[in-house]
Order: C-alpha cells, then sequence, then structure tokens
C-alpha cells in the first residue's frame, strides 16, 4: 500500500472521528440545554420557626432575604402539628382532604394507628392528593427530590420521588444541604424540584421553650443553613435560575406548669375511650356505646380547665376539619395560651413549646421567605394574610404546570401579588 492511500485512510478516519465527537458534544449540549430549561425550585422548611425569629442580629441572612425577596404573614392549617401541615403545603388540600389529620391518628377502616415513625405506604395515597414532586415529574425528563420531607418516600398513583432519603437526624443541615446540591447538579439525571425538611428549631423548642438559650442557637444554625446554600447556588452559577421558598409548618408558643394540662389526673375513667393526636388537638374516640357519656364527662371537665370539646359534626367549620373517617367522634382542643395532654411533662426546663390547637394565633404564624427570578423583589403582602396550602398554586405557577390538572384548596390569591410576570 502506497503513501498517498495510507493517508487517505488515515484522514477518513480521522474524520470520521470528529464527526462522532462533535455529534456527541451537540447532543450532549442539547440534552443539557434542556435541563437548563428546567424551572428550578428549593423548598426548605425549618420545624416549628416562629416568624417573630427573622431580625437583624439574629438571623441576618434571612432578613436580607426577608428585605430583598417576597414575604407575607402565613399560618398553617388546622391542626397544627407537623406531618399534617407538611403535607398540606406539599398538596394545596386541607388535612380532611389530603387524609394525614395527625401526627398520631387511628383509621377505623384499616383498624390501625398511624405514628410518625412507623408510616407505611396505604396512609399517604388516597386517589385525590398529588404532592408538588409527583406533578413535577409528570412532565417529561423532570425529576424531583424530597430529603426527609413527611410523604416523599411514597407512592403516588405509581410514581415517586425520583430521589429521596428517610428521617435521619444523624445527618446535620449543612450534609443536607450538600445532598440537594448533589441531587441539583447531577450530570445525567438532575433533579429541578426538592423539598428539604429540617426538625429544628422545633425539637429544640419542646424542651426548651421558644425562646430558650438552646432553641436561639438551633434558630442561628438555620440561618447558616441558608447561608450555606447560597454559597453552594453562587458557585453553580445557579443563584439567578433558581427559586427558594423558606417556610415552616407553624409557629411555637411557650408554656409552663401554670399553663400545662394533664388530663391524666382529671380524667376519671380512662378505660372508656382512647386518645389521638398527642397535645393540643386531641381525638377521642369512645368504646362502643358510650358516646355520649364520654362526650359528657369531658364537657363537664372543660368548664373549668381552659379546654374546648366538640363534637366531630360541631367542629368549627373555619379549621375544614370534619369530614374524614380519621378525624374521632369527639375533638379537644386547648384554649389559647394552654397546653392539655394525657402526660406527666419531664422538659428540662421550666418553660417548653408546644403547638398544634388554633392555627391562626399570633404564636402560629411561620416562616414564608421567598426569592428568586419568579419572585418579585422587596415585596411584602404586609396585613394580607395567607394559609400554606395557598402555596400550591404558587409552587405550580413556578414549575410551569397546568393547575387546572390537579385538586386543591388553596386558592391564588396571592400568587399574582408574589410572583413576576412568568
Amino acid at each position: 500500500m502506497n503513501n498517498k492511500k495510507i493517508l487517505i485512510i488515515v484522514g477518513t478516519i480521522v474524520c470520521a472521528t470528529i464527526l462522532v465527537i462533535v455529534a456527541s458534544i451537540i447532543i450532549t449540549q442539547s440534552s443539557g440545554d434542556d435541563q437548563n430549561d428546567q424551572p428550578r425550585l428549593i423548598v426548605i422548611s425549618f420545624d416549628g420557626f416562629r416568624a417573630d425569629y427573622v431580625s437583624p442580629t439574629l438571623t441576618p441572612t434571612l432578613w436580607s432575604l426577608k428585605q430583598t425577596g417576597a414575604t407575607g404573614k402565613m399560618f398553617p392549617v388546622f391542626v397544627s402539628k407537623t406531618f399534617p401541615n407538611h403535607f398540606s403545603i406539599a398538596t394545596g388540600l386541607y388535612e380532611e382532604a389530603h387524609g394525614i389529620v395527625a401526627n398520631n391518628m387511628y383509621d377505623p377502616e384499616f383498624k390501625a394507628v398511624f405514628d410518625m415513625s412507623h408510616s407505611t405506604q396505604m396512609w399517604w395515597d388516597n386517589g385525590y392528593s398529588l404532592p408538588i414532586w409527583i406533578a413535577n415529574q409528570q412532565v417529561d425528563g423532570r425529576k424531583s427530590g424530597g430529603i426527609m420531607w413527611p410523604g416523599t418516600g411514597f407512592t403516588f398513583g405509581g410514581d415517586k420521588a425520583y430521589y429521596s432519603i428517610d428521617f435521619n437526624r444523624t445527618i446535620n443541615m449543612q450534609q443536607r444541604i450538600d445532598l440537594l446540591m448533589k441531587w441539583f447538579t447531577d450530570t445525567e439525571n438532575p433533579a429541578n424540584l426538592v423539598m428539604l425538611y429540617i426538625e429544628n428549631p422545633d425539637e429544640t423548642a419542646h424542651n426548651h421553650g421558644p425562646f430558650g438559650k438552646e432553641t436561639l442557637e438551633q434558630v442561628m444554625m438555620a440561618d447558616r443553613t441558608v447561608a450555606y446554600l447560597l454559597e453552594n447556588l453562587s458557585q453553580h452559577n445557579l443563584t439567578e435560575s433558581t427559586n427558594i421558598i423558606l417556610v415552616s409548618d407553624h409557629g411555637m408558643q411557650e408554656f409552663d406548669a401554670k399553663t400545662g394540662i394533664n388530663l391524666t389526673a382529671i380524667v376519671p375513667d380512662l378505660t372508656s375511650f382512647r386518645q389521638f393526636g398527642g397535645s393540643q388537638a386531641i381525638g377521642i374516640l369512645p368504646n362502643e356505646g358510650k358516646e355520649e357519656e364520654v362526650y359528657q364527662m369531658f364537657v363537664s371537665l372543660a368548664e373549668t380547665n381552659h379546654f374546648r370539646v366538640y363534637k366531630k359534626d360541631e367542629i368549627p367549620e373555619e379549621y375544614h376539619y370534619r369530614y374524614n373517617r380519621r378525624i374521632m367522634p369527639i375533638l379537644l382542643e386547648a384554649d389559647p395560651g394552654y397546653e392539655i395532654a394525657f402526660t406527666t411533662w419531664s422538659h428540662q426546663d421550666e418553660k417548653w413549646g408546644n403547638h398544634g390547637n388554633n392555627n391562626t394565633q399570633p404564636e402560629m404564624e411561620a416562616l414564608f421567605i421567598a426569592t428568586g427570578p419568579a419572585f418579585k423583589n422587596s415585596f411584602n403582602l404586609n396585613q394580607s394574610s395567607f394559609f400554606n396550602i395557598d402555596l400550591y398554586p404558587i409552587m405550580v405557577k413556578i414549575l410551569d404546570l397546568d393547575i387546572g390538572s390537579y385538586n386543591y384548596n388553596g386558592t391564588d390569591k396571592i400568587t399574582k401579588n408574589l410572583l413576576d410576570e412568568l
């Protein structure tokens, strides 16, 4: 074979190789462009974070975002407990509609008890609720992630979050942000929506009160966590294309020995019923044939013990807490400023924290700060309050989904106010 033929063959091989490389680059870039076009949303919940924790000295990062981003007065739905409100945020539904009506509840059809630490698939997908992480994944190519957010580890309509990790308190706040960023920047399957749950300051406030030293240290840690997220987004050039919603599921109220009522010590007959819900808003399931007797017993006790008693069909309409089989026949609700529970308290401090009853008390106001390309800058809704179920249409809009495709109780009354034209 002469040199000319060799050169022709070599040249042909080189050209073919170059064409393959170029085609590969074009395909990769096209795929990357599609992923870059996806709207990005991060939702972080700091459990029990009171709205009035945000201040220039205690939380400088959150304070700055509050001044430059969008904010407003947000309240939880009733009952103001952790699992129910996280699922209301995710679905836009009242608790009676999505079915997670308490942290601890009984289902008479299943004849089973739900507990936060022992949750299974059967409790979550009622065929009506569609969490935002599933709605997002109904668009081809999109991936959602859930870091310890209640419900993200379960299947809805045959689909579940592409990325999820169950609750694990040994994974600290910074490590959770690292995991979020890993999913967000994955080169092959990046998530465009991540829901992140952080159990503090709630976990600490229950023992030390909402203003205890230990609790405020967790508040400051939450602020540093947000700063760490912002640094990471900046390092990956994602700041200008990422929307962030910072929330809490409820606020936190302070109690002491004078305002805590141990029902175990005053109820004359503890064997005539079962109780679910833990504290503040407690579901009572009377033994068969004992319904009226148990109801009258609690009515009598309530006259002198700072709580109210409702039959299921008498629960205030504004609570939207009647129409679900998991809501018990009788509801006990603590008066504002008081705590009720079937327990003897063993808190470390003289003051402690709790939540769960009237969701519109000032102490229950939740954190809400949003920032990113979809939100107006330096915008405050001022005196126009809203409920966390109103976040669902906001998230749907940011993710460019069809709001008409989903069941939700929230309204879009704040969507137009908070969002820039998309």
